[in-house]
């Protein structure tokens, strides 16, 4: 059962990061709390969902906290090693420099910034867009055909290496051509040009992901609770609905029936043993041949 005590402790974060180890996308999103603290004025505040994935072992942990700083980041990400995949924000570019951490910018953000600049700058829209659609076009064919980590690396080497490469050339060039990079297609070009070793990053492993939509997926349900329970009651209300996020999350990526899931565990929870609790979670679980 959820309570006031459900959130998870430092050393459970730790090992949860060292399960994120291979590669951990991570994004946030706000949500709207109830604070009885405070005195005057809005009596709500605005919290932040924290959410990381790990798309190898599919695992989504989504994570409470009433600000978006350094420090609170820091339960989950200190002590992290390994691939960092994010957007821009600067807390991630922060603990992507860190020791042993690999950090790696999404490319659909970069590629978000050059459709927005269509109204204003066409022709060099259109041709960075033109040059992502053949990487995406790549990125598609090596899901359909479900190849191997190492299959996938190949293929980028042979073919997005030299289509990225031409990308990044032409950002450098069209830099010096404009008069002002505040304009939609300066910003485009900056973020691209600020950005380039790490949005290259997914092309020298065949494990990574070229962008961060599988956690940006995993997070629109935090958009839809806006508009439909509008906010948490409460912060130890936020985290708990953090959990059941994380869960629910966890089982769309297993194909696992959420509902299903769900009355099952909630039935046989009660008598289930404490050693095995683990084989309850979504990515654990077998469906109703559990043994009890």
């Amino acid at each position: 059962m959820l309570n006031r005590k459900s959130r998870m402790s430092g050393d459970a974060q730790v090992r949860f990061c060292e399960r994120l180890g291979l590669k951990c996308p991570c994004l946030l999103d706000r949500i709207d709390v109830l604070d009885s603290e405070k005195v005057k004025g809005k009596k709500s505040h605005l919290g932040w969902m924290w959410s990381y994935c790990n798309p190898v072992d599919r695992l989504v942990f989504f994570e409470y906290h009433k600000g978006r700083g350094n420090k609170d980041a820091r339960p989950v990400l200190q002590n992290y090693k390994g691939y960092l995949h994010s957007d821009g924000f600067s807390v991630y570019k922060h603990f992507g420099s860190q020791s042993g951490v690999t950090h790696i910018c999404c490319n659909a953000h970069a590629r978000r910034k050059f459709h927005e600049a269509k109204l204003t700058d066409r022709s060099r829209a259109e041709h960075a867009l033109m040059l992502y659609s053949s990487l995406y076009g790549i990125e598609s064919y090596c899901k359909e055909q479900n190849l191997s980590f190492d299959q996938r690396f190949k293929i980028r080497q042979e073919k997005s290496v030299p289509i990225f490469d031409e990308l990044a050339g032409w950002v450098k060039e069209q830099i010096p051509r404009l008069t002002t990079l505040r304009s939609p297609i300066g910003k485009a070009l900056a973020y691209f040009s600020e950005r380039e070793k790490q949005l290259g990053m997914f092309l020298h492993d065949g494990m990574l992901l070229m962008d961060t939509n599988l956690i940006e997926n995993a997070i629109r349900p935090i958009a839809l609770g806006r508009n439909n329970f509008l906010f948490a009651g409460s912060h130890d209300a936020a985290q708990n609905a953090a959990i059941i996020y994380s869960l629910l999350a966890t089982c769309k990526l297993h194909d696992v029936n959420a509902y299903d899931w769900l009355k099952y565990v909630l039935t046989a929870m009660p008598t289930f043993p404490a050693s095995r609790i683990k084989e309850l979670l979504p990515h654990n679980w077998k469906g109703s041949t559990i043994e009890l």
